[in-house]
């Protein structure tokens, strides 16, 4: 919770307790970091007794950020908890999420751009960025998904499948067809965000995961598609809206369809929604 996401400003993690509890009770919020750093992205492990997060608090005076696990996901370090650095470097590892199973965070990062990139391009972030894996055990790491070296981009927000086996990312290096509706709509930005993609990983060995080839582009549209977000539940019916029932186990792929609120859903790997955003 804070004003802003730029890196010079503050912003704490809260927790919210007991949400589960149906009573209608007024629930504070309780703060778990403390220093006056930037912290953001907060997700736990899956049993809910840690979080990974990225943080200023070892950036100097350029605001690196790196990565952070919260040892106590319930009372933070405010009430004593410690907290264990994961990576260190003159770079930005941010949007982290912790897999299914436990035993990897991926996390975007442009710790690989090139040495002569511009701070700036226009007055925008050049980016750069690009998907990681690291082992929760031995910290290794390895790129997933690259952002190449002559041509600066965004791929991030990646996110797990409910089974592990997939990540959704969102990338803007997709290229742009003739086809008008694919044409961009600049209607807050100078370039679109971009389209979402998906990538199957192997869960189990890590180094298999480098640099991979083999992904779908989910979106095609001239519209902003960014921080997709999976689920387990689907449905057959294109006019019912959110009438989801649980699949089991069948992950088949299956074409979009325009939601009846005008955003666009997308039928894939697990299931993924993606709402249209337009502001």
């Amino acid at each position: 919770m804070g004003p802003s996401f730029k890196a010079n400003e503050t912003l704490e993690i809260h927790a919210i307790p007991d949400v589960s509890n149906a009573a209608r009770i007024r629930r504070q919020p309780r703060l778990l970091t403390k220093g006056k750093f930037n912290n953001a992205f907060p997700f736990t492990n899956p049993d809910g007794t840690k979080f990974v997060f990225r943080s200023t608090r070892d950036g100097g005076d350029k605001n690196y950020q790196n990565l952070y696990i919260m040892e106590d996901a319930e009372y933070g370090e405010v009430g004593g908890g410690e907290v264990t650095r994961l990576t260190e470097g003159n770079w930005i590892d941010t949007h982290c999420q912790w897999s299914p199973n436990g035993n990897l965070i991926v996390f975007a990062s442009n710790r690989d751009k090139p040495t002569n990139a511009p701070e700036r391009d226009h007055g925008l972030d050049p980016g750069y960025f690009a998907v990681y894996l690291m082992s929760v055990s031995d910290r290794s790491v390895v790129r997933v998904i690259r952002s190449e070296y002559d041509l600066s981009g965004h791929v991030n927000h990646p996110v797990f499948s409910p089974d592990g086996r997939s990540i959704a990312v969102t990338s803007d290096l997709a290229a742009v067809s003739a086809d008008p509706m694919s044409l961009p709509t600049f209607l807050h930005s100078v370039r679109p965000y971009g389209d979402i993609f998906s990538v199957d990983i192997d869960p189990d060995d890590i180094e298999k995961n480098k640099d991979m080839e083999r992904f779908v582009r989910v979106t095609h549209s001239r519209y902003e598609n960014s921080t997709p977000a999976w689920t387990v539940f689907s449905t057959h019916d294109p006019h019912a809206q959110w009438n989801l029932l649980v699949m089991e186990d069948e992950y088949t792929p299956a074409c979009p369809y325009a939601h009846p609120d005008g955003g666009e859903s997308w039928h894939m790997t697990g299931q993924i929604c993606i709402p249209k955003r337009h502001c």
